[in-house]
């Protein structure tokens, strides 16, 4: 797990030097949990999440995976414009694809989205920019071992209005590789974004990764329908924000296969 835990270290690093030089005015707990939703926000945020994907493989069983969750750093250019880094690094145990194989766990493919975002603005925030995709895939059952990219938008309204939508999009594309391999990558995400927020830090919402994985046979597409909610509060001087959902998915590339998952994320949010 020492892979899992370098970008882990390098986001608090980061986190340090902010906290040193800036001083921090006291946000509300439903002013933070607004800026959690950001896939562009102007704060390090560090979401650590445990999914459970039911009903996985021959054998029925429970897939988990633990992972830093599109972790946000964002880097001031110029007076207009900053650099939204957006990450996620996913550690997997997944059950048997084939009857009689065995189980496999370890590191899964990562990847980095650039996001190239105005500076100011309020109510209305995008960005844009390309995805790294990097071979991190400790096992060939969990990723590939190649590296890959491509676009990436992503968009978030979000006011004085309890109610906050946007999205992020992308495909990934893996280098190298003829046509016909199995060892690529050709897959597209679409992240929708809706949630509303009540006092006290509480929210309710429902943001799915719909995913398209074009080069497999048979089904393709993965529709999760679902939501849950989430409580933003303070730990000494810390925000964090604790969120559990639940989707069922209405299309899956198996019928029988991968029905439900559980979300738990836990995120810290860190100084601008």
């Amino acid at each position: 797990m020492k892979k899992l835990m370098a970008p882990v270290l390098a986001i608090a690093s980061l986190w340090s030097g902010h906290a040193l030089s800036q001083s921090q005015t006291p946000e509300s707990d439903t002013e933070i949990s607004k800026q959690i939703e950001n896939p562009v926000t102007h704060r390090i945020t560090l979401p650590l999440r445990y999914e459970a994907d039911f009903l996985d493989g021959p054998y029925k069983a429970t897939k988990d995976t633990f992972s830093i969750n599109q972790a946000v750093v964002p880097f001031v250019l110029n007076e207009e414009w900053i650099l939204a880094t957006r990450t996620k690094l996913p550690a997997i145990v997944q059950p048997p694809k084939k009857l009689g194989n065995s189980w496999a766990d370890g590191l899964s493919n990562g990847y980095t989205t650039f996001f190239l975002s105005p500076r100011y603005g309020e109510g209305f925030y995008w960005g844009a920019g390309p995805v790294l995709y990097y071979p991190t895939a400790t096992n060939s059952v969990l990723g590939v071992n190649k590296w890959g990219s491509g676009p990436s938008v992503a968009f978030l309204k979000e006011n004085e209005s309890p109610l906050v939508f946007g999205a992020v999009v992308n495909n990934i594309w893996s280098f190298g590789g003829p046509p016909g391999s199995s060892d690529r990558t050709n897959q597209f995400l679409l992240n929708p974004i809706v949630s509303y927020h009540f006092a006290e830090g509480w929210s309710v919402g429902s943001s799915p990764n719909i995913t398209a994985n074009w080069i497999t046979k048979g089904g393709k597409w993965t529709v999760p329908v679902g939501g849950g909610f989430g409580k933003a509060f303070q730990l000494g001087e810390q925000p964090i924000k604790l969120d559990l959902d639940a989707y069922y998915n209405v299309f899956r590339p198996k019928a029988g296969n991968d029905t439900w998952l559980l979300q738990v994320t836990l995120t810290f949010v860190f100084p601008k």
